[in-house]
């Protein structure tokens, strides 16, 4: 019986061979063991295959470089509203404008019965008969005492006289002033006051009724009138952001009854005080208003534009993860490998969130499927 040849084995395959057989034991003639896949650390989590609906998206600077994003309440510009009151006390008779009116400087408002301001035009009346007396008086002794037909101490008594019935005189005056009523428009019956616009705007608000009683020391405003082509927006920036504002900054607001209007401003002023309680300092922006579009206590959001070239990072808000006290964000590490990194967030402005500590350019961090992997990091 003829046997049929055995293979041939090359030399390359004999020393691959062996090296199996050695490595299948160890010398102490135990099988051998491969070593277990390491865990992934704390904070960690690999992944074997990652599921189709994680996506992912890179850190990277925002497009309005230097923007810090901030939330605002316009306001009446101080120096463009005036809240009249009442400089005296009487009874309300008749309103002479409504609410939305246009007025100029010196247009009647209303019109107050007021025996205040009936005495101070009767003073006022008396005062320029005593100082007309007294000047005549006056003139009359100086002519007598030319003639040597009165002594000295008569022209003297006459230029007291006369100095007191002037200084009743500009007292009077300046009580007339101050109430507003034109000295020569005053008649000793003149017990009708009429409560006079002190800057040319806007009647917004008019508490005041007919018949409504009012005093001199009440402190309530009756009709408040504002120039409404200029406003402020108070805007709350962290304590972190106040490095990137100063006087003079560009900002942009924007207001939810306006979505595609920008309303252009300037920072006028940076407060000096720290709300202790949410850890934010008041910001006046200047907006011009010519349209009357933006209208007081409007919510409004401002970007106040730093400088050009500043690197400030952002990612997608729906990134970031939230419990309350501290944000986070789920960073691809490769080769299935996911970390949770727990970082310091900014305000979000149009749809991004800005990044202030925790993550470099170039991260990737997880956009969709951010809760699934931070409940397989946490083991939830």
């Amino acid at each position: 019986m003829i046997r049929p040849p055995l293979p041939v084995r090359s030399p390359l395959a004999a020393v691959a061979a062996a090296a199996l057989v050695s490595s299948a034991a160890c010398s102490d003639g135990r099988a051998f063991e491969a070593p277990p896949r390491r865990p992934a650390p704390p904070g960690e989590v690999r992944l074997p295959e990652v599921p189709d609906f994680v996506k992912l998206a890179r850190v990277e600077p925002s497009p309005e470089a230097g923007a810090t994003a901030v939330t605002g309440k316009v306001a009446f510009d101080e120096g463009r509203v005036s809240r009249v009151g009442a400089p005296v006390s009487g009874r309300v008779t008749e309103l002479l404008v409504q609410a939305g009116d246009r007025v100029k400087k010196g247009q009647g408002l209303l019109v107050i019965a007021s025996p205040d301001a009936e005495s101070a035009v009767a003073d006022f009346v008396a005062a320029s008969a005593d100082a007309e007396v007294t000047r005549k008086t006056l003139a009359r002794e100086q002519r007598l005492y030319a003639d040597q037909a009165v002594p000295y101490k008569e022209v003297l008594q006459a230029q007291s006289d006369e100095t007191k019935a002037a200084a009743a005189l500009a007292r009077a005056q300046g009580r007339l002033e101050v109430l507003g009523i034109d000295p020569r428009a005053a008649t000793p019956r003149a017990s009708r006051y009429v409560l006079r616009a002190p800057i040319d705007g806007v009647v917004v608000e008019r508490p005041a009724n007919p018949g409504m009683e009012v005093r001199a020391d009440g402190g309530t405003s009756l009709v408040t009138v504002a120039d409404l082509s200029r406003l402020w927006v108070l805007a709350d920036v962290y304590e972190r952001d106040l490095g990137q504002v100063a006087e003079g900054q560009a900002a942009s607001v924007k207001v939810a009854g306006f979505p595609g209007k920008v309303f252009e401003g300037r920072v006028g002023h940076v407060g000096d005080l720290v709300d202790p309680a949410t850890r934010t300092v008041k910001v006046r922006i200047e907006v011009a208003n010519p349209d009357r579009l933006l209208k007081p206590e409007m919510f409004a959001r401002v970007s106040l534009r730093g400088a050009p070239g500043e690197a400030v990072l952002t990612v997608p808000a729906q990134a970031v993860l939230s419990d309350g006290e501290a944000s986070a964000v789920v960073v691809a590490l490769g080769e299935g490998r996911f970390q949770k990194r727990t970082i310091e967030s900014g305000p979000e402005q149009d749809g991004r969130v800005r990044v202030l500590a925790g993550l470099a350019p170039g991260d990737q961090v997880v956009v969709d499927g951010a809760l699934f992997l931070r409940a397989a990091i946490d083991g939830t």
